[in-house]
């Protein structure tokens, strides 16, 4: 009989500590926690400790606290300027409400999926409000909070705050890239084109000027050297003047030698002695007492 009691105090005592190990459950810093008593939320706990719980009837369900990255699959939109475009896009949220979060989807995977139409949903819509051009360059960032802001309106009835949604890639549907290839390569030709034509006429301008500055520059060169030739024969005339006034005869022989010149350029001349420009090599004209033998002829080259 003692042993009967014994072994039913043992009993007492081990169902007691089970009901004291179960009627706590402590909570980490990084973990919230939703307390489910008969399939009902009766409390939800944020704050790390030690909470009380009646057992065999309450249940825990702990969620964490951290962000969790949520990579989804690509979608394929259209853009204002009727573009198809594939979106690669990438989310970062975390749990903000686990009761919200038990009552509605229960699972983390449940969430996750229900993501799926929410951020497909916001990148549509921001794919819908902007061109190609916008998307891709312009206006990247602010398709990013207009995203963002979609996004995490949508999902707050899940129970989670989705702190970022961010493209990877941004890229085209297979079909279209050879078609905006032919495309880019059109516009590359055409902008190539137009800067050989605007540089050829550049040129061509700067070829004018060139030219217009040259043909300046030798006429003002001729300009001057007409001066200056001019002023030479002025001076020449003058000293010649001068010099006739004192020699007259020296007039006469730059006249007979300038018609030799000018007339009779390489024409042989046959003179007689002391006639023509032969006589202006005697001394004096018409004497020949000095001339020893006097020749019959005298040939003179005209220059």
């Amino acid at each position: 009989m003692k042993n009967l009691n014994k072994t039913l105090l043992y009993i007492v005592l081990i169902l007691v500590l089970l009901a004291l190990a179960g009627s706590f459950y402590v909570l980490r810093a990084d973990e919230q926690v939703v307390v489910i008593r008969l399939g009902k939320v009766v409390a939800s706990n944020m704050e790390p400790g030690l909470y009380f719980k009646i057992p065999f009837m309450d249940r825990t369900v702990k969620y964490t606290k951290k962000l969790i990255e949520y990579d989804a699959d690509p979608v394929a939109v259209v853009t204002s300027d009727k573009k198809n475009l594939v979106f690669d896009t990438i989310a970062l949220f975390r749990i903000s409400d686990p009761e919200t979060l038990y009552r509605r989807v229960r699972t983390i995977a449940s969430v996750q999926q229900r993501l799926d139409d929410s951020i497909y949903s916001a990148v549509r819509v921001v794919a819908g409000r902007l061109s190609f051009d916008d998307l891709v360059k312009r206006s990247r960032e602010k398709a990013f909070e207009q995203a963002n802001a979609i996004a995490r309106e949508q999902s707050r009835e899940y129970g989670v705050e989705i702190l970022s949604v961010a493209f990877k890639r941004v890229f085209l549907p297979q079909d279209n890239e050879q078609a905006v290839y032919r495309s880019m390569q059109a516009e590359r030709n055409r902008i190539a084109a137009q800067l050989r034509a605007e540089g050829q006429a550049e040129a061509i301008t700067k070829r004018s000027l060139a030219d217009r500055k040259q043909i300046e520059m030798i006429a003002g060169a001729r300009k001057q050297a007409e001066e200056i030739k001019g002023e030479g024969d002025r001076v020449a005339q003058e000293t010649i003047a001068k010099a006739t006034v004192e020699a007259k005869d020296l007039y006469l022989f730059l006249k007979t030698m300038d018609f030799y010149q000018t007339v009779l350029p390489g024409t042989p001349v046959l003179l007689r002695p002391g006639e023509g420009n032969l006589r202006y090599l005697k001394g004096i004209t018409g004497d020949t007492t000095n001339v020893k033998e006097p020749l019959p002829f005298f040939q003179e080259q005209g220059n």
